[in-house]
């Protein structure tokens, strides 16, 4: 349940709860007023009756007339009965105009009163029976008790929508509130709220856009710092490829030399030997010229990505034939240099660890316009990250760093066959714009 639901399911709880109270204290308030008013009643008609049976009462006519003093009465009825318990005359009780529910008539009624009054008539004795009937001041206060309550009852009704709507009116802002975190969970630290309302919600407000501030901040700081790191990466691959060029270069031919020169022996064991360690030079030639390779600016971007891109398959279908390489390049796809060489990498680093750990039959390359940037993917049916537990190695750390420092979206996908990389690189004019 929602903590809306659960305060108004509260507030509702607690006023029926009040009402029930309410209720239950009309209920004994009205009991004691009915009980008060019938015995008042009563005994003001005993006085009545009192008073007239003092005066000089000799035949029935006149008792008739005491019974008939009493009609109309509200509280109290009067019966003449004979020597047999008969009734000679009664009492006519007010009409009753809205009876209350039997219900609510069993739960206040007071006790009835009764008083039995012997007269000695001569020839006629006979008793007067009063009886108190509470039948119509039980109707007054039904009626008094029912509206109490409705007025309460409604009263309830409208603090509860009250309710509703202050506490609809608060959940609002937290609604904008999770909105503007999960904006702030996306990456976009431009998300703002409104620092207005209460001041609780205002100081909310106001620890929120400075959150987001802080975090716009250190994003920007963070893409200084890799741009940085980046500018070092670059600098350190070139000296190590210019280390490697300048010093294991010249050992590796200086080998072959010396190795043509042992061939020569007329001692065929050492003409052997000598084959072994010249394959043994040109094999680590070969491979330092791939390490060169990968160190090494990328010089085929003076002639665009594609070129580039293209010159790499042709690198891989000559010592791979075997590899299906299909790359699909829209037309017209502009990126400045950082973003080229970046793409470029990516596809580089993808491509290798693909052949080189996951034996694929086919890798696709796939440069695209989007909505808002360059999407770039690279998939292959290899074996996967599973087979070779590159999904921590420091390949694809550095692919994640690049995309990070140009404010792109990098992800990886260890599928059933192969692995699917997915970059969203920005356009360099809204790059800008957000490091500015």
């Amino acid at each position: 349940m929602s903590l809306k639901l659960r305060l108004l399911a509260s507030v509702a709880a607690l006023l029926v709860f009040a009402l029930l109270l309410g209720g239950a204290v009309l209920c004994w308030q009205a009991r004691a007023a009915v009980r008060d008013e019938i015995r008042t009643t009563f005994a003001g008609a005993q006085k009545e009756v009192d008073a007239t049976l003092a005066g000089d009462v000799q035949h029935t006519l006149t008792m008739r007339q005491v019974i008939a003093a009493l009609n109309g009465g509200r509280n109290v009825r009067g019966f003449l009965l004979n020597e047999q318990n008969n009734v000679v005359a009664a009492s006519r009780i007010a009409a009753v105009g809205e009876p209350a529910p039997a219900w609510f008539a069993s739960l206040i009624a007071p006790p009835q009163l009764t008083a039995r009054i012997a007269i000695p008539l001569p020839g006629f004795p006979c008793v007067l029976l009063l009886q108190s009937d509470a039948g119509n001041e039980i109707g007054e206060i039904w009626q008094l008790v029912r509206d109490a309550f409705a007025a309460m009852t409604l009263f309830s009704v409208i603090t509860l929508l009250f309710v509703w709507l202050i506490v609809d009116r608060a959940m609002g802002f937290f609604r904008r509130l999770q909105g503007g975190l999960g904006i702030i969970s996306e990456g976009d630290y431009g998300a703002r709220l409104t620092a207005s309302g209460p001041p609780e919600f205002a100081a909310l407000a106001e620890g929120f856009n400075h959150m987001a501030a802080r975090l716009s901040s250190y994003r920007k700081s963070n893409h200084r710092l890799q741009k940085q790191i980046l500018s070092l990466q670059e600098e350190e691959r070139a000296e190590i490829a210019r280390d490697l060029h300048d010093e294991v270069g010249p050992y590796l031919f200086a080998i072959q030399v010396d190795a043509d020169a042992v061939a020569k022996s007329g001692n065929a064991q050492t003409r052997e030997r000598a084959g072994a360690i010249r394959e043994a030079a040109l094999h680590i030639q070969h491979h330092v010229k791939f390490i060169l390779r990968q160190l090494r600016p990328v010089a085929g971007l003076d002639f665009g990505l594609e070129t580039a891109i293209d010159d790499m398959i042709a690198f891989w279908k000559r010592r791979h034939p075997d590899i299906t390489f299909e790359r699909r390049i829209d037309f017209g796809i502009h990126l400045d240099r950082r973003s080229e060489e970046t793409a470029y990498r990516i596809v580089q680093e993808s491509v290798s660890n693909a052949v080189r750990h996951g034996r694929p039959h086919v890798v696709s390359i796939a440069l695209a316009e989007a909505e808002d940037g360059v999407r770039l993917t690279v998939e292959d049916d290899g074996e996967g990250l599973g087979a070779t537990g590159a999904q921590s190695g420091m390949g694809l750390k550095g692919m994640a760093e690049r995309v990070q420092a140009l404010s792109g979206k990098f992800t990886i996908e260890n599928r059933e066959r192969g692995v699917r990389v997915c970059v969203q690189l920005p356009r360099a004019d809204a790059r800008e714009m957000e490091e500015a």
